[in-house]
């Protein structure tokens, strides 16, 4: 393929390049930046109209374990190191019956030592909740195209919300969510358009 390129740059720079597109995607990038929200109204000045954006932010309810273990991070003074990391590990898994920490030693994230750094050594990490998200989307006219998940879950999700647009109606997935807290412990993934 000949009509690609490739760049580097802050994204809070990227308003002067002067190029839209069809297709941005973000996904693990935004909730790490100190401004979530600036960072993606920069990439939604990019985004062509009728464009799609394929995004993916931390839930905050889905995370409240991993919350949990930062704490424990901060508190013990475990560094970032492979012994560190390995010291929160079996601190959890001597705990990994307790309820709050079933989920953590279910992920691949939790065995793999950059998985580890990245899910509780993370320097800076913002979590959003759907509102948040569906306040963002009404300022900046979007449209909502819905959620990339697992076909049981989304199965589940039609059983209480059936209804041909249920499935792009972010009220409903709060209060899905506020039921099913693990939904997205992985992130909230989904797509918009700009109308």
């Amino acid at each position: 393929m000949r009509n690609i390129e490739y760049a580097q740059a802050d994204i809070l720079n990227l308003s002067a390049i002067g190029h839209t597109f069809d297709r941005i995607e973000a996904v693990g990038v935004l909730h790490h930046l100190a401004d979530p929200k600036a960072g993606w109204r920069v990439l939604l000045s990019l985004l062509a109209p009728n464009g799609i954006m394929r995004v993916g932010l931390y839930s905050e309810a889905a995370r409240r374990s991993i919350v949990e273990a930062r704490a424990i991070v901060a508190g013990r003074g475990f560094p970032a190191t492979a012994e560190g990391i390995r010291a929160l590990r079996q601190t959890i898994i001597r705990e990994k019956d307790e309820p709050r920490w079933k989920s953590l030693v279910q992920t691949i994230d939790f065995y793999s030592m950059s998985g580890c750094r990245d899910m509780f050594f993370n320097v800076m990490e913002h979590r959003l909740t759907i509102p948040e998200i569906k306040a963002l989307l009404d300022e900046q006219g979007l449209s909502f195209l819905g959620f990339e998940l697992d076909p049981k879950v989304i199965e589940k999700f039609q059983q209480q919300y059936p209804g041909a647009g249920a499935l792009a109606n972010l009220d409903n997935w709060d209060a899905f969510e506020a039921v099913n807290p693990q939904t997205f412990l992985n992130m909230y993934l989904f797509s918009i358009r700009k109308n």
